[in-house]
């Protein structure tokens, strides 16, 4: 049995970006592109796996969540979605509901942290979680049973797959970031420590913790500038233990749903066909929707 936990601001953007605005909501007539390009996704996805279980994780900690918390300027470089962009994205968590598919944010936690909740509870029942993504972050949560799939895009890879295409353990994946930075989150690495240094300090010594131990032996590693890997690690050591910090995905959530909370309840079509027309779809996905009515729930 299989728990197919979507990590949903990447289908959302990647069809804001992508597709023209070619519908209007008929209350307000702000677009509804993203809404259309993240509806024909799941009912993609619904129809070719036919889920037992499956959930989907946004997020609203856009200011407030404890990352922030623990680093002011945490996505700082983000800017905050306008009145029209958060339309859409309240209207796709909507979407979830008229669905039937289980979704869920949180002004705490991040979606990779719901999706790290539910993963690690779905195992305790014995089903396998696939984490539908794109996002490099969350192959840090990908366990040997698990699998990482970016719908659309590629097959589902297995730990070791990923691994092999990473060049680098998927536990590894928070060292990795906290040791070169993501610029995407605004998270500070060490300077002059890039991708590929990361890489090998990584391939030497498995974890940020480990490395810091044995600073004394950098300096005789096979890797380019090693002589002065030790100095700059111990000026930014704060900085690397804090960036580890917020680069790594919390499991542990309480209030997370577990396997009996994320079963797909089937479409419930009237409400599903009165939110297409509300959002200009007219009977763009009606049709396809039926087609999946004959599931025995």
């Amino acid at each position: 049995m299989q728990a197919f936990l979507i990590d949903s601001s990447i289908y959302i953007f990647r069809s804001y970006f992508t597709l023209p605005e070619n519908w209007r909501a008929t209350e307000n007539g702000f677009a509804t592109h993203a809404i259309y390009g993240f509806t024909a996704f799941l009912l993609d996805l619904l129809k070719q796996k036919n889920p037992t279980h499956i959930f989907c994780a946004f997020d609203e900690s856009l200011e407030c969540g404890f990352r922030h918390q623990l680093c002011p300027d945490y996505k700082a470089n983000r800017e905050l979605p306008d009145e029209a962009l958060a339309f859409q994205l309240n209207a796709c968590r909507q979407l979830c509901r008229v669905m039937g598919i289980t979704e869920m944010a949180s002004n705490v936690y991040e979606a990779d942290d719901l999706i790290g909740g539910v993963a690690s509870k779905v195992r305790q029942g014995n089903v396998q979680p696939v984490i539908v993504s794109r996002d490099k972050d969350l192959t840090q949560l990908i366990q040997a049973n698990d699998l990482y799939w970016d719908f659309g895009k590629s097959y589902p890879k297995t730990q070791q797959e990923l691994e092999m295409q990473l060049e680098l353990g998927c536990a590894q994946m928070p060292d990795y970031l906290a040791l070169m930075g993501d610029s995407s989150d605004n998270i500070a690495g060490v300077p002059g420590v890039g991708a590929k240094t990361a890489k090998q300090l990584l391939s030497h010594y498995a974890t940020v913790d480990i490395i810091m131990e044995h600073l004394d032996q950098l300096q005789d590693l096979p890797i380019r500038g090693a002589k002065k890997l030790a100095d700059k690690l111990d000026a930014n050591r704060d900085q690397l233990f804090l960036s580890r910090q917020l680069t790594t995905i919390v499991t542990e959530i309480e209030q997370a749903p577990g396997i009996d909370s994320i079963g797909w309840q089937g479409i419930h079509q009237d409400a599903f066909a009165i939110f297409c027309d509300e959002m200009g779809f007219a009977n763009a996905f009606v049709s396809r929707a039926a087609s999946l009515k004959s599931r025995q729930f």
